[in-house]
């Protein structure tokens, strides 16, 4: 066996002895040993580094995840405590080739020190001045991209407010505009107003001149109507009258006629007149009625 190697059969006696530190083994360190040892069986190596076999112990831990941390912390280092029990021989070896490099870096020269302790001093100078060099850059990349953005900044500043004003003028321009078109609809409306006012006023007079008219028309026929009346109650009088003349003279004719029977050709020739009279008067009753009627047939 290598000196810095363990087999599987000193791995999973390490690995049984922890488990079985109290006298007995629970079921989770019971199954967690079986799964070990499948793991350790599947694996193509006899013999194992303790890098290999914390790997296996970690992959066994994956699958048996009901064991905890602590309980397997405590497992790996019983594990890799048996490995370093056996390997105190290979530490010691490492120990006295660690000790022999360390004799060989002594050996070298002051010069030797020296010159690479200046290579170190140029070489941090170098970077210094590099990183100095990177932050100026970095700095001004900084600044140029400040300024860019201060820029594009008062870019914006002066967009927006050009924008502001563009719209303020667009806002007062309406209002501008909504204030004379609303002058214009008042103006529409009074003289729709006063149009509609002068027709009905036109309306009102033509309707009084009417009305006036058909007054005046109907006291023009009224006073024609009373005098039409009147001439007709006049000529009425004047028939009833020359009736009643005529009547009378008859009446005077007849006694006339009857006191002077027996007179001579003289009184008849009186008595003659006397009726020629009477013929006169009731031919002037008859034109004088005959005038009232038609008069009245005219109205």
């Amino acid at each position: 066996m290598d000196g810095d190697r363990l087999t599987l059969t000193q791995t999973l006696t390490a690995l049984q002895n922890y488990l079985m530190k109290d006298g007995s083994i629970s079921s989770e360190h019971q199954y967690f040993y079986k799964e070990f040892r499948n793991v350790l069986n599947e694996d193509e190596h006899t013999e194992f580094d303790v890098t290999r076999v914390r790997m296996l112990l970690e992959k066994t831990h994956k699958i048996m995840d009901n064991v905890t941390d602590e309980d397997f912390q405590g497992m790996v280092q019983a594990v890799l405590t048996q490995y370093s029990s056996d390997n105190d021989d290979a530490l010691n070896e490492r120990i006295r080739k660690m000790a022999a490099e360390d004799a060989a870096r002594q050996k070298l020269s002051a010069e030797e020190r020296a010159r690479r302790a200046e290579e170190a001093r140029l070489k941090a100078e170098e970077e210094a001045r590099l990183a100095e060099e990177e932050r100026i850059r970095r700095e001004a990349r900084e600044a140029e991209k400040e300024r860019l953005a201060e820029e594009e900044r008062v870019r914006e500043e002066a967009r927006l407010a050009e924008e502001a004003r563009v719209a303020e003028e667009a806002r007062a321009e309406a209002e501008r505009q909504a204030e004379l078109d609303r002058l214009a609809e008042e103006a529409r409306l009074e003289e729709v107003a006063r149009q509609a006012a002068e027709e009905v006023r036109r309306e009102a007079e033509a309707r009084r001149a009417a009305e006036e008219a058909a007054r005046r028309e109907e006291e023009e026929r009224l006073a024609e109507e009373r005098r039409a009346a009147e001439e007709a109650r006049l000529a009425e009088e004047a028939r009833r009258k020359a009736e009643e003349d005529a009547m009378a003279n008859e009446k005077a004719a007849y006694w006339d006629a009857q006191a002077g029977q027996g007179e001579t050709a003289s009184g008849g020739a009186d008595a003659s007149d006397g009726g020629s009279n009477m013929v006169w008067i009731l031919l002037g009753a008859v034109v004088v009625v005959g005038g009232a009627a038609a008069a009245f047939l005219l109205l």
